[in-house]
């Protein structure tokens, strides 16, 4: 990725490489880094070019690509459509967003109104609302309204956008109703700051800074060469491009410039100079070194022995610690993974550090280099920073040997290296893995722990690994400097891997605050729910489905059974999801099955028959969003490629393995052993529908295409997704449509598909421990108390089964989420299960749904305890208010 004007290939802002691995198709996404646009350039032209990374020859370049910071949305034309006749009436459109911007169209009896130029910032975070109104003689009347996100429509490519009119004075919508909006988006023209600074410095201002450049130039000619002189007088000629790290130039009320240290928090009429270390005290330095430079010319005690610029960082690199400091340094460890060429010129200055020259001024590796720079300590004397504006580079520069370097002197080089006299550390495992040979015997282990430790990175280690394994001592001895497999190696010094449990609960963290700054679920209005249990399903099809999906996904919920006190602070919504999975995803109701495993179920190909099928997968979609965005559990698990399709993930073999396991091992006999004429094999496939045999073909023209060994994989692919989807892919993508209109799919890609698992249907499996860690007392109780000893040695009595009925009864849901029962939901955020003594011994347990909260009379035994825990749990099935 290129500027518009830059001719340079070396000069490029950003790129990908898929590395030495043949042709490929596919895309490649690039995201913008925010550092690219700021308040002095909010707009650039990029394009992109295509090299071969063997010959280095540009195949092809892009278009020119604006990109820019701030955008006005402006609206072109409107257009009502299946509005009431009416005999005299006109109608007209008031459109606003937010309290500022609001327009309002002319009279039409067309309902078509162009050339319009609405204009409106480019708010993601805000709607914009269409309201059509009439106009007769008696007053004017409101014939419906839309409201429309601005997001939506960044994303829509053709910019046109429609949607149905909500009607007030109608409590079902009608979508005949619809508004047509044509729009585009035009970038926001603002002045930046260095526009702004030269259009207001006078010709006497850049005389007076010229000179100065010219004689700080002159000062200093003797330890900067002529081509950095030019550079940085370039930069004093315009005093908004120069400034250094920290500074910022304003302009006040009365045209004048002002120059802002945020470091030191002060302020100033004069620019700052360009050439100046990072900091105060290293200016102070610098300016003693400057004053003092020729009469200290002997002085040597800074100056590398061999007279080389490049000893620190080879050094660095070549040193036994390398791999301490590499992992010690997460910014630099992270560099180092994401870069295929990185690794490769490390290992090759690691084997023969002469070599070190050639990639002296390699982007990457500067960087990399740079990153372990101790930023907090000042520069070696006779050191000095400057900034090349033009390739947006830091040079360092050596007054003492005059010479100019893109990497930083404050490289780490004072390392504790062992020594050859003393023995070297002894691994904790040292009876098990300190051979060569034990090493390799242990690649199993060591690959299954660097894949909990090092996911990032784990395929590419694993590989190394596995070449060890095949070819023995040699290829590790082959390995011998690979900062990868000694990275693999070293995880033997740790008794106890990290669990991945943490970078789980980061990823739900971030999942649900991607989710609130979208405004998921926070209002400002609410949507209530009057539901009946014995009509379900029927009432959650009519009332969920007739809500329109922007309202359904922005608007708090709140849920009411029928004939039933109650008021929902989360507990009715986490039983409505427990209830309504039940219903919806049970086989018995047609639209799912069972699994060969009995435990999971997927879409049924006979789904198809039922009817209106796809308004019920649409349901089931719209249903999952829900439990997402609301975090309610469902009491249903998916078969993993269900999952699969919910992400967008491609299926594999294994994930067949659960689902139909004598399938599976046919594909797995077809992969594993070589395909002859004599199996008379086609891409064409048949299956039994309502008792007849059905043939498909798997492509266009399948049944004339032989599988061959060059085309298996192909066949393999297409036969998993034929065997996965089924002749459901209209209910599949019912599913995904309610789904995708809750929630983005860019929000869902960060989980796996055993991860989105546990974030909807959490685990089964209960732990007592856990549970009684987590548990709170209230009202006199303890954990010591008798009856609360006695409560838990009835939990530990009962099945899993019993427990689950338990947990559903104070709860709402059956499932226990995936962090464990610290994570038990209450009304306001996380609430721990509580017990609260209550009544007297005549009394049931009752529950608080909406705060976790058992209440527990104190019954004389432990028998009786059992008898009414059980009627409580079996038995209670609605709400009350006392």
């Amino acid at each position: 990725m290129f500027e518009v004007d830059e001719k340079n290939p070396l000069n490029y802002l950003d790129y990908k490489s898929n590395g030495v691995c043949g042709a490929a198709t596919g895309s490649v996404e690039w995201q913008i880094s925010p550092d690219l646009i700021n308040d002095s350039v909010m707009r650039k032209q990029l394009y992109f070019r295509y090299f071969d990374g063997l010959t280095g020859n540009m195949r092809a370049s892009s278009d020119n690509l604006l990109v820019y910071t701030d955008a006005v949305l402006s609206i072109d034309s409107i257009t009502c459509k299946n509005l009431p006749k009416s005999k005299n009436g006109s109608f007209y459109v008031k459109v606003q967003c937010g309290e500022n911007s609001r327009y309002k169209t002319t009279l039409s009896t067309t309902c078509v109104w162009s050339d319009l130029n609405f204009i409106f910032n480019a708010d993601r975070s805000r709607e914009i609302q269409f309201i059509v109104k009439e106009k007769n003689w008696r007053s004017n009347q409101v014939v419906g309204e839309a409201n429309i996100a601005v997001a939506d429509l960044v994303f829509k490519k053709n910019q046109e956008f429609a949607s149905v009119l909500w009607q007030h004075n109608s409590e079902k919508k009608n979508y005949n109703l619809q508004i047509h909006i044509a729009c585009h988006f035009v970038p926001q023209y603002k002045e930046s700051v260095s526009e702004t600074m030269k259009n207001l410095l006078s010709s006497e201002l850049i005389k007076e800074k010229q000179q100065t450049s010219m004689c700080e130039s002159r000062s200093d000619s003797s330890a900067i060469s002529s081509s950095m002189i030019t550079d940085t007088s370039s930069l004093l000629s315009d005093p908004i491009n120069g400034l250094p790290p920290g500074w910022e130039a304003r302009v006040d009320g009365s045209g004048r410039i002002l120059y802002l240290d945020h470091k030191n928090k002060t302020t100033s009429w004069k620019p700052p100079t360009i050439l100046e270390p990072d900091s105060d005290d290293q200016n102070d330095i610098f300016n003693s070194n400057v004053r003092y430079l020729n009469s200290r010319r002997t002085v040597t005690a800074n100056v590398d022995k061999n007279g080389n610029q490049f000893s620190r960082p080879i050094n660095l690199l070549c040193s036994p610690n390398f791999l301490n400091l590499l992992r010690d340094n997460p910014e630099s460890l992270k560099t180092y993974n994401e870069s295929i060429y990185l690794k490769h010129i490390i290992h090759k200055i690691r084997k023969n550090p002469d070599v070190f020259l050639k990639y002296s001024q390699h982007k990457e590796l500067v960087d990399f280099l740079n990153s372990f720079a101790d930023k907090t300590q000042p520069l070696p004397n006779g050191w000095q920073i400057a900034r090349r504006q033009q390739m947006d580079q830091r040079l360092y520069i050596d007054h003492y040997s005059r010479q100019i370097t893109l990497i930083d002197p404050r490289l780490p080089v004072d390392t504790k290296i062992r020594t050859r006299s003393a023995p070297p550390q002894r691994r904790k495992h040292d009876s098990n893995g300190n051979t060569l040979t034990e090493i390799v015997e242990r690649t199993d282990e060591i690959a299954n722990m660097v894949k909990l430790r090092f996911p990032e990175i784990a395929p590419r280690i694993c590989q190394k690994l596995n070449v060890i394994k095949h070819h023995g001592p040699n290829a590790l001895l082959r390995f011998a400097n690979d900062v990868d497999v000694i990275t693999a190696i070293s995880v033997l010094d740790d008794t106890v891997a990290p669990t991945p449990k943490t970078a789980f609960e980061e990823k739900v963290h971030y999942f649900y605050q991607s989710l609130q700054r979208a405004g998921h679920g926070q209002g400002p209005g609410k949507i209530k729910f009057k539901l009946r249990r014995s009509h379900l399903m029927n009432d959650a099809y009519d009332k969920i489905l007739s809500v329109d999906a922007v309202h359904l996904k922005k608007y708090h919920m709140s849920v009411n059974f029928a004939e039933e006190e109650g008021l929902d602070y989360g507990g009715p919504s986490r039983e409505l999801f427990f209830l309504l999975s039940r219903e919806l995803f049970n086989p018995y109701y047609g639209l799912f099955e069972c699994s060969t495993d009995n435990y999971t179920v997927q879409v049924s190909a006979m789904s198809k028959f039922v009817e209106n099928s796809c308004q019920w997968m649409e349901l089931c979609g719209r249903v999952l969003g829900l439990a997402l965005i609301h975090r309610c559990m469902i009491d249903t698990f998916f078969t993993r490629p269900f999952y699969k399709m919910l992400l967008g993930e491609p299926y594999k073999l294994e994930d067949l393995q659960l689902m139909d396991l004598q399938y599976y091992n046919s594909l797995l006999w077809i992969r594993n052993n070589k395909i002859t004429s004599d199996l008379e094999l086609t891409f064409n496939t048949s299956e039994e529908i309502a008792g007849e045999i059905v043939e498909q073909e798997l492509l266009p023209g399948g049944k004339q295409i032989k599988v061959t060994e060059g085309n298996k994989e192909e066949f393999i692919s297409l036969m998993i997704r034929w065997r996965v989807e089924k002749n459901a892919e209209a209910q599949n993508k019912a599913i995904l449509r309610g789904l995708y209109s809750l929630i983005d799919r860019e929000y869902l890609r960060v989980f796996d598909a055993e991860q989105l698992e546990l974030v909807l249907s959490g685990t089964v499996e209960i732990n007592i421990e856990d549970w009684r860690a987590n548990t709170e007392y209230k009202g006199g109780y303890s954990d010591g108390h008798v009856v609360v000893r006695w409560f838990w040695k009835t939990v530990h009595s009962f099945s899993n089964a019993d427990r689950l009925k338990l947990l559903q009864f104070v709860t709402g849901t059956s499932s226990v989420p995936f962090e464990g029962f610290k994570a038990l939901r209450g009304s306001d955020g996380f609430k721990k299960f509580t017990i609260e003594k209550y009544g007297n011994e005549t009394y049931l347990p009752r529950a608080h749904t909406c705060f976790n909260r058992l209440d527990l009379p104190p019954y004389p035994t432990q028998q009786t305890l059992l008898t009414k825990l059980q009627i409580a749990i079996s038995e209670s099935s609605s709400y009350a208010i006392e």
